[in-house]
């Protein structure tokens, strides 16, 4: 099967080609449609159509010079080319055939004959110009091209015109946005209302020719509005307009930056306020922009009026207008909010610097008062710790003067007596290591050794200076019973006895939680570890709060059931401290009362 014949139409009118296609796909026809002269020849030159129906009237190029193109190019010579036009003319149809037409169908085409027309065509069929007529219809065509030149040259040079008052606005504009843009730059450092009126006013004066120009402001008070008119002399105050005055209250119902000019503002309500206050002269062009606060609150902040007796606004003149007008209200915002916290600046500076005073007061006051209360509770703790001296000096005193009179005497003693002075002497040295463990606790406790400086410690040793020195200040009750099981091989650690002497504060003070008869403390060592636990026998420790024992804050925890006690405050700042030791701190699981231990590196 061959393929159909393909058939190119350059017709401008939808409607004549959605005709001319039904007809011709209906008889079997490839169709194909271009709306203008030079897109239809270049479509010409990709398809290489059988026959082009080609309309005479067409926007860019007439249907003749199409035509005329048509032929000059070798790779159409035998495509078909027939006018389609509404001109029936006899010059009309010559000039088709003198420019390469090789027929002519007269528009309205008829649907009954169309068809046939177009076949006979592509049968073989030419029209041929009468003899002798060639050299009229060359004529004539040159004619219609010189006037088609004519027509287009007059389009162009109106387009050019046109073109040229575009370019010379856009002059304009470029030259007065520049303008604005250094005139924003200029009143930046501004903070004077009145400087910032006058710069932004005269040059939207001098830009657009204004002949009266005024701004109108809400007063800070929100009671009126003040007003500042522009004059050859400076800037004049105008009467104030109270907020139910009818210019402000035709104001109001405007939308934000909306420009009102010409006979919209002489139509308006505006108006006549507007010249009982000698805003606008009666014949002049008058403006209005009405401002709104940039709070969100949508309220009236302001509004601007101006006329000028030369010509009425151009569109890009109110741009402008807005544009000079919305910079005069950032400015102008931005200069109160500027003054207003540098003034809020300088009230914090002085009293911050009130503060700072109060504050070195208060240091010097709290220092002062931790030096009493130092001295209040090492004077306490002096206090216990000469009572529990007391036991050990009487020791020393009975046994020293028992052993005494061993001594006097002048003949060897007996063996039974012997027994009884190393009995004496095992007292005295047990009452001077107890009271030599008191000396060095009260010591570090008072600051007199280095307590804040790491050093070589003898963890048994501290231990056993914090038992006494904790009963002393009646951390621990006189008749808790404390078992010490110091079984540790090696005791030393590098570190800060505070730090150890916290931990052991802090581990008492969770024993204490569970109403202990006994509490032990044991330590053990081996695999480059030191251990110490303390245990006691008290109430255990509630299951529900096991896993967050560590955490801060244990005050904002539940409180505990009836059987069960709450882990010990001062767990979570254990493990704190311990930290820079690498040490671990757990929880072991007991049946009864609680037991906490502590594991440290010994290298």
């Amino acid at each position: 099967m061959s393929d159909p014949v393909r058939i190119l139409c350059i017709e401008d009118n939808p409607m004549n080609w959605r005709l001319v296609q039904r007809l011709l796909s209906q008889a079997g026809y490839e169709m194909h449609w271009a709306a203008e002269g030079l897109k239809g020849c270049e479509l010409a030159l990709r398809l290489a159509p059988a026959l082009i129906l080609l309309d005479i009237n067409l926007p860019d190029l007439s249907g003749f010079e199409v035509a005329t193109k048509l032929r000059q190019n070798p790779n159409l010579a035998d495509t078909l080319i027939v006018a389609l036009t509404a001109k029936s003319m006899r010059h009309d149809r010559e000039t088709a055939l003198v420019t390469g037409c090789d027929g002519f169908i007269s528009k309205p085409i008829d649907p009954f004959v169309f068809v046939a027309q177009v076949e006979a065509y592509l049968g073989g069929q030419r029209d041929r110009l009468e003899l002798g007529r060639e050299k009229a219809a060359l004529r004539q065509f040159s004619q219609q091209v010189v006037d088609h030149l004519e027509v287009q040259l007059r389009e162009a040079q109106e387009s050019n015109r046109k073109l040229l008052e575009v370019q010379g606005q856009l002059e304009q504009r470029s030259q007065s946005l520049s303008r604005l843009l250094s005139l924003s730059q200029d009143i930046i450092p501004l903070r004077d209302t009145h400087a910032i009126l006058l710069r932004v006013l005269d040059q939207l004066a001098t830009d657009l020719g204004f002949d009266h120009l005024c701004c109108y402001h809400l007063h800070d008070s929100g009671a009126y509005f003040q007003g500042l008119a522009l004059t050859p002399e400076g800037l004049r105050e105008t009467p104030v307009l109270l907020m139910d005055h009818p210019l402000v209250a035709w104001t109001e119902a405007l939308a934000g930056g909306k420009v009102l000019s010409g006979a919209d503002v002489r139509q308006s309500g505006c108006w006549q306020p507007g010249i009982g206050l000698n805003l606008w002269a009666p014949l002049a062009h008058p403006l209005l922009i009405p401002l709104r606060s940039r709070s969100g609150e949508d309220q009236l902040w302001g509004f601007l009026t101006a006329d000028r007796a030369l010509a009425a606004y151009q569109p890009f003149e109110l741009e402008l207008v807005a544009m000079h007008t919305g910079l005069l209200h950032v400015s102008l915002e931005n200069a109160g909010l500027i003054t207003h916290l540098e003034q809020t600046s300088r009230a914090l500076g002085t009293s911050y610097e009130g503060l700072e005073a109060a504050y070195v007061e208060l240091k010097e006051a709290q220092r002062a008062l931790g030096h009493q209360n130092q001295k209040t509770a090492l004077g306490g703790l002096f206090l216990n710790m000469a009572r529990r001296l007391e036991g050990p000096v009487q020791s020393l005193r009975q046994e020293s003067s028992a052993l005494a009179l061993f001594m006097d005497r002048p003949e060897v003693p007996a063996p039974e007596e012997r027994v009884e002075c190393h009995r004496a002497m095992g007292e005295i040295q047990g009452a001077i290591d107890r009271v030599d463990r008191l000396v060095r606790a009260m010591l570090r406790r008072a600051g007199q050794e280095r307590s804040g400086s790491p050093e070589w410690l003898r963890l048994h040793e501290l231990f056993q200076e914090e038992l006494e020195l904790t009963r002393a200040a009646g951390a621990l009750p006189d008749g808790q019973r404390v078992v010490l099981e110091l079984a540790a091989p090696v005791d030393r650690i590098f570190g800060v006895s505070a730090d150890f002497s916290d931990v052991l504060g802090h581990l008492f003070e969770h024993s204490l939680e569970g109403g202990p008869g006994q509490i032990t403390l044991r330590t053990a060592s081996g695999e480059g570890q030191f251990q110490f636990e303390v245990e006691d026998d008290g109430a255990s420790i509630d299951p529900a709060f096991l896993a967050a024992a560590f955490e801060p804050f244990p005050a904002l925890r539940p409180e505990p059931t009836e059987t069960g006690r709450r882990p010990g405050h001062g767990l979570s700042a254990c493990v704190q401290l311990l930290n820079a030791y690498g040490g671990t701190v757990e929880i072991l699981p007991r049946d009864r009362g609680s037991r906490v231990r502590i594991s440290l590196p010994l290298e």
